[in-house]
């Protein structure tokens, strides 16, 4: 039976390739560590994970604890860093088992931001699990103005949490709110704040791990001297900015569907809901199994082309939840044609990156789109 869905094919030489490449811009002494949360950026985290540990990383993180555990349930055996802070909420902290027994095997990284969540922590450790000390992390709040410790607060927090037999303070770490620009004065007192605060304990308690970067910092202020690396988008081959292109990636997703049906129509016919398109001349007309519902967004209709027969054709009509039509009058099109209808050629008119931009997003919030019901298939 013909597919009734579209493919998502991960290559895996793109994402060896993006990896390597921030490897030797960001620092060939530093830790890598992937950032795979939102279904690793939409790509898969069942696909994207295992070819992780192909490729030989040893840490990952994510933003949620939900997302770490479905990490370790696809037998990560590196370390995991949870982003988003363990908040204690009227004075609780509530772990499930299966986080336990995942904090056990010193693993898992939680991130702390406040002084109250790190001894209620420390406090349930005591009650629950007296000899166990859980690694954590400590996210300062240098100028994003989003989650993080107060810098005016980083130190004492520190340690605190330093100083409690229950807690292990593994890294220290911020996130730069101008890493997609070249040269920015706020990267730049964005780390000469983090470096104020984070060195002096580095330097009493070498272990702790120090990390900054996002993509667009990883890759224009390169090795900027601290022990790990995170990387984002850049990883997928997508660009962190539009306005400072990284022409060395390369995007390791492409999204193709068979055609299921071609209709000829003739000139005035009316296509899809609403019928926002009508044939100007006599015309044939192919449908897609993917939609909206797949993370092909509605936007796009009548603003995109897609991939047929190395060449590209426009889509016309609304695109619905499940399926797109395609004019392919100029193309001899049939039953059973693979579309491509997200590019993973760099600079292409319908990458990732460029059908974002259609839709006044970025590329970011296309790829997280990307629907479950895709079916995900490595490639070389």
């Amino acid at each position: 039976m013909m597919a009734q869905h579209g493919t998502l094919l991960i290559s895996e030489t793109a994402l060896r390739s993006n990896i390597s490449l921030l490897r030797q811009r960001g620092g060939l002494g530093a830790t890598q560590c992937a950032t795979v949360k939102a279904n690793a950026y939409g790509h898969g985290l069942s696909v994207v994970v295992p070819l992780l540990r192909k490729i030989g990383l040893a840490w990952v993180c994510v933003y949620s604890l939900a997302e770490a555990m479905r990490v370790a349930a696809l037998g990560w055996e590196g370390s995991v860093l949870v982003l988003a802070p363990l908040v204690s909420w009227q004075g609780r902290v509530e772990l499930d088992a299966a986080a336990w027994d995942f904090l056990h095997s010193g693993r898992l990284g939680l991130t702390l931001t406040d002084s109250a969540s790190a001894l209620v922590l420390a406090e349930v450790i005591r009650k629950k699990h007296p000899s166990m000390r859980v690694p954590v992390h400590v996210q300062i709040d240098t100028g994003l103005t989003r989650q993080g410790a107060e810098v005016c607060e980083a130190p004492r927090l520190l340690e605190q949490i330093v100083a409690l037999p229950e807690l292990k303070l593994a890294g220290i770490y911020m996130h730069l709110s101008h890493g997609d620009e070249r040269g920015s004065p706020a990267t730049a007192a964005q780390l000469a704040v983090f470096r104020q605060i984070a060195d002096p304990v580095k330097k009493r308690h070498g272990e702790v791990v120090l990390h900054a970067q996002n993509s667009g910092g990883t890759w224009h202020e390169g090795d900027i001297g601290l022990d790990m690396v995170r990387l984002g988008i850049a990883m997928y081959g997508l660009q962190p900015s539009l306005n400072c292109m990284i022409a060395e990636l390369r995007p390791v997703a492409k999204l193709v569907a068979p055609i299921t049906a071609v209709h000829e129509r003739p000139a005035g016919t009316g296509v899809g809901y609403g019928h926002s398109f009508r044939t100007s001349r006599p015309s044939r007309l192919a449908i897609v199994p993917v939609g909206y519902a797949d993370g092909y967004p509605r936007e796009l209709s009548g603003r995109a082309v897609a991939g047929v027969l190395d060449r590209e054709v426009p889509v016309v009509g609304r695109i619905s939840m499940d399926q797109t039509i395609l004019d392919v009058t100029d193309v001899a099109a049939r039953v059973g044609d693979e579309v491509t209808l997200i590019s993973d050629q760099f600079g292409a008119s319908y990458s990732m990156d460029r059908l974002a931009e259609r839709c006044r997003t970025i590329g970011y919030e296309l790829a997280t789109r990307l629907g479950e019901r895709l079916h995900r298939v490595v490639v070389s």
